[in-house]
């Protein structure tokens, strides 16, 4: 949009169609603005709750992917054997419009993960059971918690990205927890997390 200042004098009249264009002008400057947006990701995220562990060194043959990074992922977060409850828990301090994840699992293909937000004026969301795709062999997005992209390792060893739609992007997040809810689904959680949000124009105060 290209603007061209059109300055008057003291007593100048303003006619119809510039007055209209400038207007248009205005509306359309608006729209980009509230519609901006900025994309944050973190990584080597730790958490005050679970365990993280290597990608490779050190982990059992059902959490081995062959290599210690991936993309930009490094640990992974994962409960014990035929256990529930919460697998990690990451602070944000921030407002998001939609979080992204990766996670997977072994004997994946279920309803397996809940998540829950914390919002800074203390109330919470939590999430239904989310699918969660199985982690030894590609699979298709599915209708079910689809992905939105993938992270293949050496060993076929499988990472998938997923969205997550806030429901009050309005309220800052603390923190956002990962549950396993299914005792025979070994979900793990990357350290890693993208979100995107709004670029909120600053409120000005009243004189």
């Amino acid at each position: 949009m290209d603007y061209e200042p059109m300055y008057k004098k003291p007593g100048d009249l303003i006619r119809s169609d510039e007055w209209n264009k400038i207007v248009d002008e205005l509306k359309a400057l608006k729209s980009y603005i509230e519609n901006m947006t900025r994309s944050v990701t973190l990584t080597a995220l730790p958490s005050p709750i679970g365990r993280s562990f290597a990608l490779s060194t050190g982990v059992t043959e059902d959490f081995n992917y062959g290599v210690d990074v991936m993309g930009l992922i490094t640990r992974q977060y994962y409960g014990g054997a035929q256990q529930t409850g919460d697998i990690c828990r990451f602070g944000l301090s921030d407002y998001a419009d939609i979080i992204s994840y990766w996670s997977g699992a072994a004997n994946g293909d279920k309803e397996a993960l809940v998540i829950s937000i914390e919002y800074v004026d203390g109330s919470v969301f939590t999430s239904e059971k989310l699918y969660i795709h199985e982690w030894s062999n590609l699979r298709p997005k599915g209708s079910k918690n689809p992905y939105v992209e993938y992270l293949q390792s050496p060993n076929q060893r499988l990472w998938y990205r997923y969205v997550l739609v806030n429901p009050d992007p309005d309220k800052e997040i603390r923190y956002i927890t990962f549950k396993d809810s299914d005792p025979d689904c070994a979900l793990r959680i990357a350290n890693v997390m993208h979100y995107v949000t709004r670029v909120k124009p600053l409120a000005v105060k009243p004189e």
